[in-house]
């Protein structure tokens, strides 16, 4: 039976079936070892207060009979036995309690963790990043993260499973036992009590419905909270007062996601009038036949204990908060696993033909590719024809909003085309295999990122599986011109970019751009042949850049490269420039050629030109661009 047809068999089964049925199919997998012990543990625990109910029932009826024979004879004998036995059942009733939560909880923060990792795996098997912008999947990824209604985790239900299970075997035990008093109200408690839980769950499931209804407003107001509480855009909120506005905002948009619930959780009179009184006419209905038959004698006292704690433990399924965390199980496991089916079928589309060794050896192609963003109206690329010769450096440049950063994210995979193709030495791109390929492109984007972790991983993240190779990382950050730059950190390789942790410390935004580079670097150590640089001098100072630049031919020998710039004096060492003009090449040409043309590329060579020769540029900055 395959994921989609469990999934659809069990959304017809009642919500409280269905979350236990959930997380109990998931947890061998969590451990199956511990998931048998919880299940016996369960087991015992519905069963040893049935067995106490039956024999304390037994001694109250043995008590007059060794009281008149006195404790010598067999009576006395069978209350000291009885008494023994209860003892030895309470102690253990009692010991199995806490084993029981001690090992639920571990268990349950193991299946948070379980959870986790496989909405990581199905979040990074798509081939691009284009369903990270789909906000159904924030939705259901939020969920796994916890925040916000950080209560509704799946590892709450499993804490709470042992005592739900243990109080509904219970109540089983205790209505079948009244089968022996009359067999229609065992029958009755038998079906009265699942169909009062069932309701009850069915509102449990939708209180917990309108809380994921409400994602959206709570990723808002989470965002908005950690605008106020991280570093990053800490200045930003002090300088521009915007403390205040945060607060505001946060409150409101809380306000707007919290009142739906509230409201929800408001118990419904129509629901709690008929449920009460059902149970409360069972109750009396069920006690006055066991007066009744009392003291018309049809019963010894042994059996009236017997059937009065039997009715005690039949009550023993009464919904309490512990009942709403079955909601969590069957609300979020089922959309953990749906998020993991589709983002596996997304994953599942597209070709694995292995990437030819040395690829690209003649170059890369885009044969009239069109794109647009998902859920956007507007084309980035155009019918765009271009091709990268491989071995030679390839820039690009025009006017925001060209298409030029699209174009990069096409070439590494990151989305696919909306119309047309990409080929590699004449092979789709769409046809081979995603992660080979990424293994054979280097990029730097213009939004790198900034990992807080050691300045060895930073790097080595170019090539994790070459992270042990020293020399490697090394000749990286040589290259980047930051080796001298880590070598002088307090702790060298080791040390955290980041002063949220003790001992760490932070980059300039040159410093980090060089960190970045050297990422870069270090997958071409790897054996990357194509690299991206995109604004790779944008946080550089003028000196640095002039550094970076004069070795530009050295860092790109061999490879294919691609370069976004905005500075003209550094895309014209690239051995040939493309200009793109509303997503599709409007010149193409060496940097003499596209001077000599004089179109768009020879206007805005000589516009950045005039900057200078007016002297509008800061004393020190024609190194680069005179």
């Amino acid at each position: 039976m395959t994921l989609r047809t469990r999934l659809r068999v069990r959304r017809r089964w009642p919500e409280t079936v269905r979350g236990i049925f959930l997380v109990l199919s998931v947890l061998p997998r969590v451990g199956r070892g511990r998931t048998w012990l919880l299940g016996i543990g369960v087991l015992l625990a519905a069963a040893l207060p049935i067995a106490v109910a039956v024999l304390m029932g037994l001694l109250i009826g043995v008590i007059p009979d060794a009281v008149r024979d006195g404790m010598d004879s067999a009576a006395g004998d069978r209350a000291v036995t009885l008494m023994c036995v209860v003892a030895v059942l309470v102690v253990l009733a009692r010991a199995l309690g806490p084993v029981l939560t001690a090992g639920a909880s571990t268990l349950g923060r193991d299946l948070d963790r379980y959870l986790q990792e496989r909405v990581l795996a199905a979040v990074g098997g798509p081939r691009g990043i284009a369903h990270l912008e789909d906000a159904e999947v924030q939705n259901e990824v939020r969920i796994v993260r916890g925040l916000g209604m950080s209560a509704q985790r799946p590892s709450e239900t499993v804490e709470a499973l042992p005592q739900i299970l243990t109080e509904w075997l219970r109540a089983l035990g205790a209505a079948a036992v009244l089968f022996a008093f009359h067999w229609w109200l065992g029958l009755l408690w038998l079906v009265v009590w699942p169909a009062v839980v069932y309701r009850m769950q069915r509102d449990y499931v939708r209180i917990g419905e309108e809380g994921y209804g409400q994602s959206t407003e709570f990723r808002h107001a989470e965002y908005v909270r950690d605008l106020a509480l991280n570093p990053g855009p800490a200045k930003e909120v002090r300088i521009w007062g915007m403390l205040g506005w945060l607060t505001d905002r946060f409150e409101d948009r809380w306000r707007t996601a919290v009142t739906p619930l509230r409201k929800a959780r408001t118990p419904h009179l129509s629901m709690l009038l008929p449920t009460g009184a059902l149970v409360l006419a069972l109750n009396l209905a069920s006690y006055g036949l066991l007066a009744w038959a009392a003291v018309k004698g049809h019963l010894e006292l042994e059996a009236v204990s017997v059937f009065v704690m039997a009715l005690s433990n039949a009550n023993s399924y009464a919904v309490g908060d512990e009942h709403f965390s079955l909601s969590y199980a069957a609300i979020t496991v089922p959309r953990v696993l749906r998020l993991e089916e589709r983002l596996g079928e997304v994953a599942d589309d597209g070709g694995s033909l292995p990437v030819p060794s040395g690829a690209p050896k003649e170059g890369v192609r885009f044969e009239g590719v069109r794109f647009s963003y998902p859920g956007a109206d507007r084309e980035v690329l155009h019918g765009l024809d271009l091709t990268m010769r491989a071995g030679q450096s390839l820039a690009i440049v025009g006017e925001n909003g060209a298409g030029k950063t699209s174009l990069v994210k096409l070439l590494c995979g990151l989305y696919e085309p909306t119309g047309g193709r990409i080929t590699v030495d004449g092979t789709d791109l769409a046809g081979l295999d995603p992660g080979q390929w990424r293994g054979r492109v280097a990029a730097l984007f213009q939004d790198f990122g900034r990992y807080h972790l050691p300045v060895r991983d930073n790097i080595a993240f170019g090539a994790p599986g070459r992270a042990a190779d020293m020399d490697a990382l090394r000749a990286a950050a040589e290259k980047a011109g930051i080796l001298d730059v880590i070598e002088e950190l307090p702790e060298g390789w080791d040390t955290v970019l980041s002063r949220e942790y003790t001992g760490g410390v932070d980059l300039s935004g040159g410093q980090w751009q060089r960190v970045a580079l050297a990422r870069a670097m270090f997958a071409v150590e790897a054996g990357a042949r194509v690299l991206v640089l995109d604004e790779p001098t944008a946080a550089l100072d003028i000196r640095a850049e002039a550094e970076l630049y004069d070795r530009f031919l050295e860092l790109t020998e061999g490879l294919t490269t691609c370069l976004i710039s905005h500075r003209f004096s550094t895309v014209r060492r690239a051995d040939r420039i493309v200009v793109l003009d509303g997503g599709r090449v409007a010149e193409d040409g060496t940097h003499e050629q596209l001077i000599e043309l004089d179109g768009r590329y020879a206007h805005m060579f000589n516009l950045q030109a005039e900057r200078f020769r007016a002297g509008k540029v800061p004393a020190g900055e024609e190194v680069m661009d005179a």
